[in-house]
């Protein structure tokens, strides 16, 4: 089945948001996102990709899986032992996370990661870089990406320290809505006549065509938001109300205070203002403090 794209998902807009604030503001580092089985997760993560590229075959961002199973070398990379005997020479191989460089990993299941995955991931994150010491090798390799976690919150939270060093945290309640359902697999056919390409499915192909439209003018939306995000002004008085949100919500240490501040001028660039508003505010409170509540 070919995956919907973004503009055509159906019932996901709080995580739809979150990824907007993340396209134009990659220190907000990633969206972690909580869902139950077949909410569209990973419809969500790629087209968040797709978005983010500039939708032609040569500038398109790169879209790393990564494994539960995926051990240190698969993560860091290591010694490419043909290459190396073909070539004489110790040549490298890059791990997952040296090709997710300018793109986006994606993780479903991120409660399920071991500890060691899990360091290695964020150590990444944010270092912005890879380190390969090992089997003679001594490597630095850039890692600049935006990471898209899920998970099951039937199986269980992610490990804090995850959760504390990415910005947006979504819930997605579960779909009773039995219309909404239905429209989630008529979306579906639409994408699946299209690729068909027959004249019997041409209403199909013009639905299809139009969601193209508007991803292409969500991205223009994207593109104007980025530039004008160094300019948009947050006040004092805004940035200690989000302080005190935090406190008030027992929410612990100073990452919080610093991702909301931040996802609030992402809110303002993405309404295309230069100013914070009370409505920016909001959404930051919702999208970073209030998932982190401990009262």
């Amino acid at each position: 089945m070919t995956a919907l794209p973004f503009t055509a998902l159906v019932g996901l807009e709080p995580a739809q948001q979150a990824l907007l604030l993340l396209a134009i503001e990659p220190r907000l580092r990633g969206v972690v996102i909580a869902a139950s089985v077949g909410t569209g997760k990973s419809s969500l993560a790629r087209g968040f990709a797709a978005l983010v590229g500039q939708h032609t075959a040569a500038a398109v961002v790169s879209f790393v899986e990564l494994p539960l199973g995926a051990d240190d070398e698969a993560l860091l990379g290591g010694l490419d032992l043909q290459a190396t005997l073909r070539l004489g020479r110790r040549v490298a191989r890059p791990g997952l996370l040296a090709r997710a460089n300018g793109g986006v990993v994606y993780v479903d299941g991120l409660n399920l990661l071991a500890d060691t995955t899990a360091n290695l991931l964020l150590t990444a994150l944010e270092n912005r870089e890879v380190r390969v010491e090992r089997e003679g090798l001594s490597l630095r390799t850039a890692s600049h990406f935006s990471l898209i976690g899920t998970y099951d919150p039937a199986e269980g939270a992610p490990r804090r320290h995850l959760l504390d060093r990415v910005g947006l945290i979504v819930t997605l309640p579960r779909s009773g809505d039995i219309v909404q359902r239905a429209e989630v697999v008529r979306r579906n056919k639409r994408v699946d006549d299209h690729r068909r390409m027959s004249d019997r499915h041409a209403a199909a192909s013009q639905q299809y065509d139009e969601w193209n439209d508007e991803l292409d003018l969500l991205h223009g939306m994207l593109t104007t938001a980025r530039e004008l995000l160094p300019d948009v002004q947050i006040s004092e008085q805004q940035i200690e109300q989000l302080v005190a949100a935090a406190e008030a919500f027992g929410v612990e240490g100073h990452r919080a205070d610093t991702f909301a501040v931040v996802a609030a001028c992402a809110a303002a660039a993405l309404s295309l203002r230069e100013e914070v508003e009370q409505a920016d505010l909001e959404l930051a409170v919702r999208l970073v403090i209030l998932p982190r509540a401990t009262r």
